[in-house]
């Protein structure tokens, strides 16, 4: 072989070289991404779903509801279970959002759900929950619901549904709509041991709302029993705690219970607590009934009202009851007891 036979030899030997170096950096980059890309599909698939890759945008002024109600009936369909809202964003919603059996609806500690318009909020059915967050009221036509649990659902002991670390405020001086709202409204409709646990709820016409309409058929109940709420904190709201039911049996909103109960009143309120039901429980503080006229009876236990109890700072003289055998404290008595 000459020379020159041994220079082009050569210099093929280099392309093919260079070629194969190129071409296997080439496809390793690409294997690098692909892997990358299904890592975070792996993620997305095992952990949550982000309303963001469905088009949500929290960081302008558009209508976020339709892809927030993607993620989430995707997260009910696929298994996922959970849905998130990230950072401190502001997601606009002009109609409602039903969470769907199974699927969490999870906040950033900062993250805002901005409802605008008139119309019931958010839907909760069974197994499902929502955490963290902010929901904010900025129409001041809004006269519905915010959180809204339907007793067709039929919520019981072993269900996982809980409304946790949410924060529900109306920033129009309207003082219309329920914060929180659980009805059971036919015959066979329930609402039973649910947690609500650290809820701030402030501005509405109706705060926390308990309600079991009389079922129409003979020998046929609707309750709402034996929920707790722990660490309730309900600021300038009309009526802070609405209990509507008859004493007991048809329809019966009993055996509740309110611990770690913070009311704040203010002007715009009329009534603390109204009570019907039996054995209902409250526990807590409320701050400033002397902004209201004396003898004005902010907690009322109606005539449907029997072996309720209340423990609070407030005097006898803020206190009507109707019922029969409940129980309330005041520092009156208290303070006769000790001598």
């Amino acid at each position: 072989m000459n020379r020159r036979s041994l220079i082009i030899s050569f210099s093929a030997i280099l392309s093919l070289a260079g070629f194969l170096f190129l071409y296997n950096n080439g496809v390793d980059n690409k294997l690098e991404k692909e892997d990358k890309a299904v890592v975070k599909a792996v993620n997305v698939v095992n952990e949550y779903v982000n309303v963001d890759e469905f088009g949500a945008n929290g960081d302008d002024s558009k209508d976020d509801s339709e892809s927030i109600q993607a993620a989430i009936d995707h997260s009910h369909n696929s298994k996922i279970g959970k849905v998130m809202l990230l950072g401190n964003k502001t997601y606009i919603v002009k109609q409602g959002l039903v969470i769907k059996k199974g699927v969490e609806l999870e906040f950033g500690q900062n993250t805002r759900l901005r409802i605008v318009g008139n119309f019931r909020a958010i839907d909760v059915k069974k197994n499902a929950s929502i955490s963290n967050g902010i929901i904010e009221i900025v129409d001041d036509s809004f006269n519905s619901d915010v959180i809204y649990l339907d007793g067709n659902q039929k919520f019981w002991s072993w269900d996982r549904t809980q409304i946790r670390n949410v924060t529900i405020i109306n920033l129009t001086d309207s003082h219309m709509g329920t914060g929180l709202h659980l009805y059971a409204r036919e015959s066979g409709h329930f609402i039973s041991f649910v947690n609500f646990t650290d809820l701030r709820i402030a501005g509405f016409q109706t705060g926390v709302k308990l309600e079991a309409d009389k079922p129409k058929e003979k020998d046929k109940y609707s309750f709402v029993n034996g929920n707790r709420f722990i660490n309730l904190t309900l600021d300038d709201c009309v009526r802070c705690i609405d209990i509507n039911s008859s004493v007991s049996i048809p329809n019966e909103s009993s055996g509740n219970e309110f611990s770690g109960l913070q009311i704040q009143i203010s002007e715009n309120t009329k009534q603390a607590i109204r009570i019907t039901g039996s054995d209902n429980k409250f526990e807590g503080i409320i701050w400033d009934f002397h902004i209201l006229k004396k003898n004005k009876s902010i907690v009322e236990f109606t005539n449907d009202s029997m072996r309720n109890r209340l423990d609070s700072n407030l005097g006898s003289d803020y206190i009507k009851d109707k019922g029969k055998n409940n129980y309330y404290t005041s520092p009156e008595e208290d303070s006769k007891n000790k001598k």
